[in-house]
């Protein structure tokens, strides 16, 4: 038996050798591919794919500039828009300018936001005509308020879900003549449904048999946990959710606070005093504690929303220190509204307060209000996913206490599936998941990182978007410290390398995931180098994740959605900081052809002259120590040892001797250079970011830079711009006292004046 296993493993072994070796053989790409040089092609795909979006918005600018009526034209509709413009009274009314003008009107302003009731109103028809109309939140618009718009425009893109509320029709009824009761009888001609018989103009296009397309992205949550609820049941686990790196936190997801002592005041005022209390409470708390954060209160019904509000009234008067909290944000300002009116508003923090529970005798009635009606579940799903950040459920009653036996309508059985999940964390329905098999690859490099001593969770996520593998981090259990992303079905998958190679990372990122990727071409050939690449990584987004902890303050590492391209979004630092970006470039790191056959310290000493002299007119001013690792890394040497020091020290010597290049402070520059400042947020050495590999010289330049273009600045305050211009995200002690001492450098040599507690740049005179 013994002997079979050996042959039969010698005979695979045998095989799948020879097999590899005839697929090299015919492509041989295979064998010559480099993780770190397709690093680098990516890294490169991913800024030109920037600039090109860029580029386009620049050539919509023109596009739209070209278009504009002259200046000063004073004939035609154009005349008329002049005129109306130096009018001091007397101007026409919109509609009438629109009529007269409206083209002119276009090509200054070619796009119109307005509601249903403001195309009819200041729209004469007939006056402007559209190329494309796009109504949002069609599922709360009437087909009668929307056809005045469609027949205004060419071509309609409707955008709507019809898992959220209708538009309300309690005003139709008043004034409806159809007889409701009517019933179609046999014999009769069946006609199709007519627009009045539809809710909405999402509807309307349903029924009339329009192309549609289900928009599966689901970017507002920042925890998987705010909307796996909503997924599971109104959306048929269809939407593609991003996980959170935090499997469990107290400042994001959802949390489940129990009001035990709340009773609800069934016969009377319909409130649930305690609970409002235990609300307000947590309000004042927020308003203290977490300001920074917007925050909405959603009720079940206008009588708890009533009962908060009052509460909330008084602690205001007893905690006059907190008033500032409400009127902080501009943009999301606080709010107490029912589950009717809180559509369309998304909020950093919702608390969601109940209200129904048992009465004084203990008895629990099975009426929950607006969910016990037809579409009540639409009305939930509307209330649970407001939150971005975290949301918080304040309820006297649990998942245990809703007996579906009395209340049998859809949301009632779905506001128990949501308890239930907000106390447990879990879904009470069993479901498959989209995620991929765990492929062979990814399996032994799942094994490998288990071998170092970390525990990996395979294939993160909830629905759609998976993480390949997670390492756990040891000091922060409820927190993923890296992800670690394979080449496998999830990677080649991808309908396009923008999916693929840029928006998928960034994605990631933007939900705070530290992410290392593995090729399993290098992983075949070099599987011991390529497991160590993994430990440094960890090691590094460990200290990444605690510098993080240290820089900024917890509550502000979630952030506001910027739209670059309307899918990324950039931490607050990044948009505070953003005029700065233009002083730094991308650091690129020397890729050269060298003799591989030939060991690097087997060179003659003016050949790897040659090449360190290359590698400086590329990246100079560079660290000594980090020329070796370029060295290191041209010849696919794992490590550098005593050899190789030594060669490139001669080689650094002698370039010296002959001046073909200068080292000043370690660093390694061409004569007479100018200094660049670079960006090294997407090197791939990881040396490059060791804040004691930075040049000096790189370091005054980017001081020097950051006081020129911000007019001076405080002392303080430099040691975090710099620290942007070179792309670290934090500052670390080491990292801001280095440059604080730089910053004493170059005032004790004059490069730098201080006056009235402000550094100005000195103009003139050279870096040293």
């Amino acid at each position: 038996m013994l002997f079979s296993r050996w042959f039969f493993y010698c005979f695979d072994r045998a095989y799948y050798s020879q097999l590899i070796r005839e697929i090299t053989r015919r492509k041989p790409a295979l064998a010559q591919f480099n993780g770190a040089h397709h690093d680098r092609h990516v890294s490169d795909f991913r800024e030109i794919d920037k600039d090109r979006l860029a580029l386009a918005k620049y050539r919509t600018l023109v596009a739209h500039y070209d278009r504009l009526p002259p200046r000063d034209s004073g004939v035609g509709a154009a005349g008329i828009v002049r005129a109306e413009m130096e009018r001091k009274r007397g101007h026409r009314p919109v509609r009438r300018l629109l009529k007269d003008a409206g083209s002119v009107v276009q090509a200054i302003k070619p796009v119109f936001m307005m509601s249903p009731l403001s195309v009819a109103q200041f729209l004469a028809p007939g006056a402007v005509e559209f190329d494309l109309l796009v109504i949002d939140e069609a599922s709360q618009v009437l087909p009668v308020d929307a056809l005045g718009a469609i027949a205004r425009c060419k071509q309609i893109v409707v955008v709507g879900d019809d898992k959220q509320l209708p538009p309300t029709r309690f005003f139709n009824r008043l004034t409806s003549n159809v007889d409701e009761s009517d019933e179609v009888e046999d014999g009769d001609e069946p006609q199709a449904a007519q627009a009045q018989d539809i809710e909405s103009i999402l509807g309307l296009c349903s029924a009339r048999g329009l192309s549609s397309s289900m928009l599966r992205w689901h970017y507002r949550s920042r925890h998987h946990s705010l909307i796996a609820v909503s997924n599971n049941q109104f959306y048929r686990d269809q939407l593609y959710i991003v996980p959170s790196p935090f499997s469990a936190s107290g400042s994001l997801g959802l949390k489940f606070n129990h009001i035990r002592d709340g009773v609800y005041d069934r016969g009377a005022s319909r409130t649930n005093k305690v609970e409002a209390k235990a609300v307000c409470r947590a309000i004042l708390k927020h308003a203290r504690e977490d300001s920074q954060k917007s925050l909405g209160v959603a009720t079940f019904s206008i009588q708890q929303r009533q009962a908060i509000q009052d509460e909330l009234e008084l602690l205001r008067r007893e905690n006059p220190d907190i008033e500032s909290f409400f009127s902080a944000h501009s943009r999301e300002p606080f709010f107490v509204k029912n589950l009717e009116n809180v559509q369309g508003d998304e909020r950093d923090v919702i608390f969601i307060s109940v209200g129904y529970g048992k009465d004084a005798s203990g008895y629990m009635a099975m009426g929950f209000g607006p969910l016990s009606l037809e579409g009540g579940e639409r009305r939930l799903n509307v209330l649970i996913s407001r939150a971005k950040l975290r949301c918080e459920i304040f309820s006297s009653i649990t998942a245990d206490d809703i007996d579906l036996e009395r209340a049998r309508s859809r949301g009632a059985a779905a506001f128990k599936t949501f308890l239930s999940f907000a106390q447990t964390g879990r879904l009470a329905i069993s479901k498959s998941t989209d995620a991929e098999e765990q492929t062979p690859f990814e399996e032994a490099v799942a094994e490998a990182v288990e071998s170092l001593g970390y525990q990996v969770h395979r294939q993160v996520g909830i629905a759609g978007f998976f993480v390949d593998l997670a390492v756990i981090d040891p000091k922060q259990p409820g927190r993923y410290v890296l992800g670690i992303e394979c080449d496998g079905a999830a990677y080649h998958s991808s309908r396009s390398a923008r999916d693929r190679d840029r928006l998928r990372q960034a994605v990631l990122k933007d939900h705070g995931w530290i992410i290392h990727r593995i090729w399993s071409t290098d992983w075949f050939q070099r599987p011991s180098e390529q497991l160590s690449k993994v430990g440094e990584a960890i090691e590094r987004a460990r200290i990444a994740i605690r510098e993080m902890a240290v820089d900024l303050p917890a509550s502000r590492f979630e952030v506001i959605s910027e739209s670059e391209d309307g899918l990324e979004r950039e931490t607050i630092l990044e948009l505070d900081n953003r005029g700065l970006t233009q002083l730094s470039e991308p650091y690129s790191e020397a890729v050269l052809v060298v003799p591989t056959n030939v060991d690097p310290h087997e060179l003659y000493t003016q050949d790897m002259a040659a090449i360190v002299l290359r590698i400086v007119e590329h990246e100079g001013p560079i660290y000594d120590e980090e020329i070796v690792t370029r060295v290191r890394t041209l010849w696919s040497k794992g490590r550098a040892g005593s050899r190789i020091h030594d060669a490139v020290a001669r080689a650094i010597r002698a370039l010296e001797t002959n001046k073909s290049c200068v080292k000043v402070d370690r660093s390694l520059m061409l004569p007479n250079c100018d200094v660049r400042v670079r960006n090294r947020a997407n090197v791939t050495s990881s040396t490059l970011r060791k804040p004691e590999h930075l040049p000096t010289v790189e370091i005054h330049a980017a001081i020097l830079s950051v006081l020129q273009a911000s007019h001076g600045a405080v002392r303080n305050e430099i040691p975090t711009a710099v620290a942007r211009l070179f792309g670290f995200q934090a500052t670390s002690p080491q990292l801001r006292a280095l440059i604080d001492s730089q910053v004493q450098r170059l005032v004790l040599s004059g490069r730098i004046q201080e006056m009235n507690g402000t550094l100005k740049a000195v103009s003139g005179g050279r870096l040293s």
